[in-house]
């Protein structure tokens, strides 16, 4: 007999850590919609129909969202509220009748087109938390379409025990029927980082690996699996080679999160005492929960483009402060940096109507946006969060700022806009710190003269990477040349550093460099006052931190910044982290 060989197959690392288990399957449900025409006498009961099936849809989405908070927490089941939204808004409901009137076609074809119209728009945009935006709304398309056609909701296979859970797509309204305690992993063909699946795996602390492709046609009902969520690797009836390696890989990794659990409470700081600021990135609100059992320094950077991905409308000013209110609740007085929406380009938001750019890179987006038709959207934003700065430490950061003229331009809208609160009385935080993102090379040029203008100065590395080099993050051709370890990135990093300070400015990293390991030692060398990192990388960052002298790190980054390439800097900082971190190399 011949020695079994493993199926690898690979996708993308969504969640850290190995499962290992027998894989539970969740079938896609597909749902059959013909268009048909309807007699005019027929034409009201059609709509009757079509309000029953979202009464229906809505009251089981408040009974999701009870559930859900009940077992993951208030905000993970905040998903289940956008949902709600999106049913309830007139830009979708009056759409649909209207064309049920006019076109005197069937509820369920009016709003599936609807529906797939929005869909269509979301994948047509570049940005990866567009995209996993069409699991939600496909998710209310079937709801709703199921209700329509007389149907009643699907149920999924039971999960009795310890499963590896594998779908071609994971729906919220899926993962949320899921008894948790049994789900050891998730693997999916499509998804992404941002999708809900792969956010709720991260809140419980269970693998999750996506865009594995081609898996369905792989894996079978009660297969042995191996899920690796860091290295993003699935095996299906692995060898007994492959059994032993990941069974001893996994014990070395639950020892060592269990020693990185134990400092949780502890402080980011170095031997020799120097306090360092170690705070997370969000992505959506329902984060905030296992954000603050980390027990950091708050939040860094709070993404605040899903505000834009919940319905065919802009989110409303009481919407927005609603949203800031509670999470300023949960952080219990730390500080959260809220970046103001960086749409435009390829991410355009559903209500406005921008042209196409042939480089939306480099066009339309972020601050640009605001002076141009998205000044009501800055507007209502900027109210929302003045209003919420009453209840807690929030600070405002402008995205894409590329000159002084457009952080003013920024400010002097921010002025205007405390005079309007000031004449209606509504009280806010008459001080409230203003920052920007530094992600564009002539901003990190005149780093001196942007500090002059403001609170503080965050550095986001993803975009500064990819101006500084010219290279487009998503081309995979042009991987080689996208290198955080690339000399002249840097050196801008250690200038805009060092240039802040000589104003007496606080600057912090809010890109994917701050949450790099091997860049821990360095980033402290320069001087870096704040690490915002992605909430899988707090405790080893914060490990690294408590385990190094801040006169070696200053040591280290000198060395770092005397390379000509970037292969020279990632070997030399991996040779070290070997040496000094040997033990963390599992995780």
């Amino acid at each position: 007999m011949g020695q079994q060989t493993d199926i690898l197959l690979k996708g993308i690392a969504a969640s850290p850590g190995i499962a290992i288990g027998k894989v539970l399957i969740i079938g896609s449900e597909t749902l059959e919609v013909e268009k048909k025409t309807l007699k005019t006498s027929d034409i009201d009961a059609e709509i009757e129909k079509f309000d029953s099936a979202l009464a229906q849809s809505i009251s089981d989405l408040e009974k999701m969202f009870d559930k859900t908070r009940a077992s993951y927490g208030e905000n993970a089941a905040q998903i289940f509220n956008v949902h709600k939204y999106i049913l309830q808004d007139p830009m979708v409901v009056d759409k649909a009748k209207k064309k049920i009137r006019a076109e005197k076609v069937n509820a369920d074809w009016a709003f599936s087109e609807i529906m797939n119209n929005y869909i269509s728009k979301l994948k047509g945009m570049q940005d990866e938390r567009f995209h996993t935006r069409t699991t939600d709304i496909q998710d209310l398309k079937r709801r709703v379409t199921r209700y329509i056609q007389g149907g009643s909701q699907q149920h999924l296979t039971k999960l009795t025990q310890p499963s590896i859970v594998f779908a071609t797509e994971l729906t919220p309204s899926d993962t949320i029927r899921l008894e948790k305690a049994n789900v050891l992993g998730f693997a999916m063909d499509f998804g992404a980082r941002t999708s809900h699946a792969t956010i709720l795996a991260r809140s419980i602390g269970v693998p999750a690996v996506v865009g594995l492709n081609r898996a369905g046609q792989l894996i079978k009902e009660g297969d042995n699996m191996i899920l690796d969520g860091d290295q993003g690797l699935c095996i299906i009836n692995p060898s007994t080679k492959s059994l032993s390696r990941y069974k001893k890989r996994y014990d070395e990794y639950i020892s060592l999160e269990r020693q990185l659990h134990s400092i949780k409470n502890l402080p980011a700081r170095t031997k020799d005492g120097k306090d360092i600021e170690l705070a997370s990135n969000m992505e959506f609100p329902e984060e905030v929960d296992h954000i603050c059992e980390l027990h950091g320094d708050g939040i860094g950077l709070f993404r605040t483009e899903y505000l834009y991905l919940a319905g065919s409308t802009n989110p409303t000013e009481e919407q927005q402060y609603q949203d800031y209110k509670h999470i300023l609740e949960k952080l219990a007085g730390k500080p959260l940096i809220i970046r103001t929406f960086d749409l435009g380009g390829d991410k355009p938001p559903a209500s406005l109507s921008l042209s196409r750019e042939d480089n939306p890179f480099l066009g339309v987006r972020g601050v640009r946006l605001y002076r141009n038709s998205g000044e009501d959207l800055f507007r209502t934003q900027i109210r929302a969060i003045l209003r919420a700065s009453a209840l807690g430490d929030i600070r405002i950061m402008f995205p894409m700022i590329a000159c002084v003229s457009e952080l003013r331009e920024c400010k002097a809208a921010l002025y205007k806009i405390q005079k309007e609160l000031d004449k209606e009385g509504v009280p806010y935080n008459k001080s409230i710190p203003v920052g920007i993102m530094i992600e564009v090379p002539s901003a990190a040029a005149i780093a001196d003269l942007m500090a002059q203008e403001c609170d503080f100065l965050s550095i986001g590395t993803n975009d500064l990477i990819q101006y500084t080099i010219a290279v487009d993050r998503g081309n995979k051709n042009l991987a080689y040349l996208y290198q955080s370890y690339n000399p002249a990135v840097l050196r801008f990093v250690q200038q805009i550093i060092y240039q802040g300070h000589q104003q007496g400015t606080w600057v912090g990293m809010c890109g994917e460099m701050a949450s790099d390991p091997l860049m821990t030692m360095v980033l402290i060398g320069m001087g870096l006052d704040e690490f915002s990192v992605s909430p899988v990388s707090h405790l080893l960052i914060k490990e690294i931190i408590r385990h190094v002298e801040y006169h070696e790190c200053e040591s280290m980054a000198k060395k770092a910044l005397d390379f000509s390439t970037a292969a020279d800097v990632e070997k030399y900082l991996t040779d070290i982290y070997q040496k000094k971190f040997k033990r963390l190399l599992h995780l």
